[in-house]
Protein backbone atom coordinates (compact mmCIF):
# COMPACT_ATOMS: atom_id res chain seq x y z
CA UNK A 1 0.00 0.00 0.00
CA UNK A 2 1.27 3.43 -1.61
CA UNK A 3 1.46 5.90 1.89
CA UNK A 4 4.45 8.68 1.54
CA UNK A 5 2.36 11.04 4.56
CA UNK A 6 3.85 9.17 7.59
CA UNK A 7 7.25 9.13 6.08
CA UNK A 8 7.56 13.32 5.87
CA UNK A 9 5.62 13.72 9.45
CA UNK A 10 8.56 11.39 10.64
CA UNK A 11 11.63 11.89 8.33
CA UNK A 12 13.18 14.64 10.25
CA UNK A 13 11.64 14.35 13.63
CA UNK A 14 14.95 12.28 14.31
CA UNK A 15 16.64 14.67 12.74
CA UNK A 16 16.27 15.52 15.15
CA UNK A 17 11.18 12.39 27.28
CA UNK A 18 10.02 14.30 31.92
CA UNK A 19 6.55 15.81 31.22
CA UNK A 20 5.62 17.24 27.83
CA UNK A 21 5.13 20.81 29.43
CA UNK A 22 8.74 21.10 30.68
CA UNK A 23 9.72 21.50 27.16
CA UNK A 24 7.11 24.06 26.18
CA UNK A 25 6.31 21.97 22.69
CA UNK A 26 4.42 23.59 20.12
CA UNK A 27 2.95 21.99 17.31
CA UNK A 28 0.93 24.22 14.29
CA UNK A 29 -0.26 22.33 11.08
CA UNK A 30 -1.90 24.18 8.31
CA UNK A 31 -2.83 23.18 4.89
CA UNK A 32 -3.01 24.99 1.57
CA UNK A 33 -4.25 23.13 -1.22
CA UNK A 34 -2.31 19.49 -1.18
CA UNK A 35 0.63 20.75 0.83
CA UNK A 36 0.72 20.90 4.42
CA UNK A 37 3.24 23.46 6.05
CA UNK A 38 4.36 22.39 9.81
CA UNK A 39 6.21 24.70 12.18
CA UNK A 40 6.83 23.04 15.93
CA UNK A 41 8.73 24.05 18.83
CA UNK A 42 10.57 22.93 22.23
CA UNK A 43 13.08 23.81 24.56
CA UNK A 44 15.72 21.52 26.32
CA UNK A 45 17.89 22.29 29.02
CA UNK A 46 21.29 21.62 26.50
CA UNK A 47 24.03 24.02 25.40
CA UNK A 48 24.28 25.30 22.11
CA UNK A 49 26.47 22.87 20.95
CA UNK A 50 25.16 19.38 22.84
CA UNK A 51 22.23 20.57 20.80
CA UNK A 52 23.74 20.46 17.43
CA UNK A 53 25.31 17.67 18.15
CA UNK A 54 21.80 16.01 19.38
CA UNK A 55 20.16 17.59 15.95
CA UNK A 56 22.89 16.07 13.62
CA UNK A 57 22.72 12.31 15.58
CA UNK A 58 20.29 11.71 12.58
CA UNK A 59 20.16 7.65 13.55
CA UNK A 60 19.26 8.84 16.90
CA UNK A 61 15.95 8.93 15.43
CA UNK A 62 14.89 5.17 16.14
CA UNK A 63 13.89 6.02 19.71
CA UNK A 64 11.16 7.96 18.30
CA UNK A 65 8.23 5.83 17.77
CA UNK A 66 7.71 4.81 14.43
CA UNK A 67 10.83 5.00 12.98
CA UNK A 68 12.64 1.42 12.61
CA UNK A 69 15.96 2.10 11.17
CA UNK A 70 18.19 5.39 10.09
CA UNK A 71 21.47 4.99 8.26
CA UNK A 72 23.17 7.97 7.19
CA UNK A 73 26.19 8.75 4.94
CA UNK A 74 28.70 11.45 5.40
CA UNK A 75 28.39 12.94 1.81
CA UNK A 76 30.91 16.52 2.91
CA UNK A 77 31.57 17.94 6.01
CA UNK A 78 28.43 19.46 6.43
CA UNK A 79 26.33 17.35 4.09
CA UNK A 80 24.40 14.00 4.85
CA UNK A 81 22.27 11.75 3.19
CA UNK A 82 20.02 9.81 5.60
CA UNK A 83 18.23 6.69 4.89
CA UNK A 84 14.67 6.47 6.94
CA UNK A 85 12.63 3.04 7.34
CA UNK A 86 9.03 4.02 9.07
CA UNK A 87 6.70 1.91 9.83
CA UNK A 88 2.90 3.51 10.85
CA UNK A 89 -0.78 1.68 11.68
CA UNK A 90 -3.17 3.89 10.03
CA UNK A 91 -7.06 2.57 11.15
CA UNK A 92 -5.96 -1.25 10.89
CA UNK A 93 -3.25 -1.05 8.18
CA UNK A 94 0.08 -1.67 8.78
CA UNK A 95 2.03 0.49 6.54
CA UNK A 96 6.10 0.29 6.15
CA UNK A 97 7.66 3.63 4.30
CA UNK A 98 11.19 4.59 2.78
CA UNK A 99 12.72 7.51 2.14
CA UNK A 100 15.92 9.21 1.27
CA UNK A 101 17.10 12.66 2.66
CA UNK A 102 19.86 15.03 1.67
CA UNK A 103 20.65 17.17 4.59
CA UNK A 104 22.29 20.54 5.01
CA UNK A 105 24.18 21.27 8.18
CA UNK A 106 24.89 24.65 9.12
CA UNK A 107 27.25 24.31 12.44
CA UNK A 108 25.64 25.04 15.49
CA UNK A 109 22.47 26.88 13.65
CA UNK A 110 20.43 23.95 12.56
CA UNK A 111 19.61 22.09 9.42
CA UNK A 112 17.98 22.05 6.09
CA UNK A 113 16.76 18.70 4.39
CA UNK A 114 14.69 17.60 1.42
CA UNK A 115 13.37 14.25 0.44
CA UNK A 116 15.51 13.04 -2.84
CA UNK A 117 13.68 9.83 -2.96
CA UNK A 118 10.57 8.38 -1.16
CA UNK A 119 7.02 8.44 -1.24
CA UNK A 120 5.83 11.94 -0.61
CA UNK A 121 5.34 13.80 -3.45
CA UNK A 122 7.97 16.92 -2.07
CA UNK A 123 8.88 17.04 1.70
CA UNK A 124 11.83 19.74 2.73
CA UNK A 125 12.31 21.75 5.70
CA UNK A 126 14.88 22.67 8.45
CA UNK A 127 15.54 22.98 11.77
CA UNK A 128 17.09 25.92 13.60
CA UNK A 129 18.59 26.12 17.03
CA UNK A 130 18.35 29.28 19.19
CA UNK A 131 20.00 30.02 22.33
CA UNK A 132 18.28 30.61 25.68
CA UNK A 133 18.98 31.71 28.73
CA UNK A 134 19.29 28.07 30.39
CA UNK A 135 18.99 25.81 27.41
CA UNK A 136 18.06 25.53 23.68
CA UNK A 137 15.39 26.39 21.00
CA UNK A 138 14.68 23.55 18.81
CA UNK A 139 12.79 25.20 15.83
CA UNK A 140 11.04 23.43 13.21
CA UNK A 141 9.40 23.97 9.86
CA UNK A 142 8.36 21.80 6.56
CA UNK A 143 6.35 22.25 3.68
CA UNK A 144 5.34 18.55 2.54
CA UNK A 145 2.79 17.34 -0.05
CA UNK A 146 1.68 13.67 1.01
CA UNK A 147 1.38 11.52 -1.83
CA UNK A 148 -1.26 8.86 -0.38
CA UNK A 149 -4.54 6.87 -0.90
CA UNK A 150 -6.25 7.92 2.32
CA UNK A 151 -8.40 10.82 1.96
CA UNK A 152 -7.04 14.35 3.42
CA UNK A 153 -9.14 14.22 6.58
CA UNK A 154 -7.70 11.43 7.76
CA UNK A 155 -3.59 12.02 7.14
CA UNK A 156 -4.28 15.83 8.44
CA UNK A 157 -5.76 13.71 11.72
CA UNK A 158 -3.47 11.71 12.36
CA UNK A 159 -0.61 14.10 11.08
CA UNK A 160 -2.20 16.77 14.31
CA UNK A 161 -2.48 14.10 16.66
CA UNK A 162 0.72 11.84 15.66
CA UNK A 163 3.07 15.03 15.56
CA UNK A 164 2.73 16.02 19.42
CA UNK A 165 3.45 12.44 20.59
CA UNK A 166 6.86 12.32 18.34
CA UNK A 167 8.01 16.09 19.32
CA UNK A 168 7.36 14.92 22.72
CA UNK A 169 9.59 11.77 22.27
CA UNK A 170 12.57 13.51 20.31
CA UNK A 171 12.56 15.91 23.42
CA UNK A 172 12.51 13.44 25.93
CA UNK A 173 15.38 11.49 24.05
CA UNK A 174 17.38 15.35 23.64
CA UNK A 175 16.79 16.13 27.31
CA UNK A 176 18.91 12.95 28.40
CA UNK A 177 21.67 14.31 26.78
CA UNK A 178 21.94 17.36 29.33
CA UNK A 179 25.42 15.26 31.33
CA UNK A 180 27.48 14.77 28.03
CA UNK A 181 30.48 16.73 26.68
CA UNK A 182 29.97 18.63 23.59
Amino acid sequence: MKLSWCAWVLASVCLATSAAEDYQIKVDVTQQGDVFHTQASFFLPLSLCQSYRYLTDYDAATQIPGVVSSVTTRLEANRARVERVLQERILLFPIKMRMVMEVSELPNQGTDFVQIRGEAKSYKGGWRLEPGSQGTWFKYRTESEPDSVFPKAVIEYFIKNRLNGSFEAMAKAGAQRAKQPC
